[in-house]
């Protein structure tokens, strides 16, 4: 298969004044630097660029770079939303787990960069309910508050952040007694939801206020303690407070979970993620293991509920027709979108390439989530097993 690319598109050199995709546009700023061939996709265009020297290939710029073989990310981005494991689809497609593994990251990165596309200047034109997806990494000694930030009237996921919490609940002697040994080595930083919410508010702040501008908005959310404080710590949504131009909204979180039910937005969502993904179905055996991995699989769900999915699908919808998405029920612009939108399977995007720079997008783009350590249940130490690489020894190749 070739490359869809066939010229570059920018100098991959981030110094160069050509990285820039904008200016590179406009000139040519490259010339042709011969080829070379593999086995896997025959002959291969090299350039080299006038400005830096820098050289690159259309290999450079496919989301196929530095690999050997061809997987279709369309639909491992099916399987994966269908509640298929990783394992279950390395069988199907006759590829190793790491493969799947290695292609879900890359996928991952192009549904980052078309979520801050999407959004970078968007207006909130509804209103928003906010949530906590408990789940669990690992085992269910680390359970996890994945928090969502959702439209009302549209169900487009805005934002989600990940947040590790300590075992609660009723346990038996021994599990109490693993708990322990747990404590010994590792807990949740204290306010640790408060500070993610914090900055899941911070990414979506100024979409908040640019529709707070134009008329009064609601965030829904329960009673968690973690809200009020949140909302009063960025700037943005404090102000907007202050003059009554957001007004946040609590219900509980035990109320009926009915369509009158102002979470609704949200138990929708969580309906959907637990359908769509089989490590948060209920009693699964494909849980997450890794939590950067994890939320780069959201970021996928994420995309496919937004943009590739109706909004909403009765009997009578005919797949076949161009019913509206989500994020056209959320008023996003679809010259915003549709560009990433096409290259979602193909092209590679750049981090420096980001338009609006977001810590929860940052976050899993960089792999910058710690992951809890593994301690032997027998002795009650540090196993020597690493769970995955720390974010320091990354390789920048990998999450550039």
């Amino acid at each position: 298969m070739s490359s869809p690319v066939q010229v570059p598109e920018y100098c991959p050199r981030p110094t160069c004044i050509y990285f820039d995709p904008s200016r590179a546009r406009h000139t040519r700023w490259y010339c042709s630097f011969g080829t070379y061939s593999t086995s896997c996709r025959g002959t291969i265009r090299r350039f080299r660029c006038k400005q830096c020297g820098k050289t690159c290939s259309t290999q450079t710029f496919s989301v196929h770079y530095w690999t050997h073989s061809n997987e279709d990310l369309q639909l491992l981005l099916q399987k994966l939303c269908s509640g298929s494991g990783l394992r279950q689809h390395a069988r199907c497609t006759a590829h190793s787990l790491r493969v799947v593994r290695n292609r879900l990251a890359r996928l991952s990165r192009n549904c980052l960069f078309l979520l801050d596309a999407a959004t970078a200047g968007h207006t909130l034109g509804e209103d928003l309910a906010m949530d906590g997806f408990e789940s669990f990494t690992r085992s269910q000694y680390f359970p996890n508050n994945i928090t969502i930030s959702v439209g009302a009237r549209s169900q487009y996921i805005y934002a989600a952040v990940h947040t590790l919490l300590r075992r609660k609940g009723s346990m038996t002697e021994h599990q109490r007694e693993v708990r322990s040994m747990i404590d010994r080595h590792w807990r949740p930083a204290p306010k640790a939801v408060e500070h993610d919410v914090t900055a899941l508010l911070a990414d979506t702040a100024a979409m908040i206020a640019r529709g707070c501008a134009r008329e009064p908005r609601t965030l829904c959310s329960d009673y968690h303690h973690a809200y009020p404080p949140a909302l009063r710590a960025v700037p943005e949504t404090a102000r907007a407070l202050a003059r009554g131009r957001l007004l946040h909204h609590r219900t509980s979180s035990r109320a009926a979970r009915t369509r009158t039910n102002p979470l609704f937005p949200v138990n929708y969502t969580d309906r959907e993620i637990r359908n769509c993904l089989g490590e948060h179905v209920r009693e699964t055996l494909k849980h997450g293991r890794e939590v950067n991995a994890q939320m780069q699989r959201m970021a996928i769900f994420m995309v496919a509920h937004n943009f590739l999915t109706p909004h909403r699908i009765t009997d009578g919808v005919n797949l076949t027709r161009n019913h509206p998405s989500r994020a056209d029920v959320a008023g996003i612009k679809p010259e915003a979108y549709r560009k990433e939108l096409s290259r979602l399977f193909t092209h590679r995007n750049l981090r420096g390439h980001l338009k609006v720079p977001r810590e929860c997008i940052e976050r899993v783009w960089a792999h910058r989530y710690e992951n809890p350590p593994a301690v032997n249940r027998h002795s009650g130490e540090v196993s020597p097993h690493r769970v995955a690489l720390s974010p320091g020894e990354i390789p920048k190749h990998l999450i550039a």
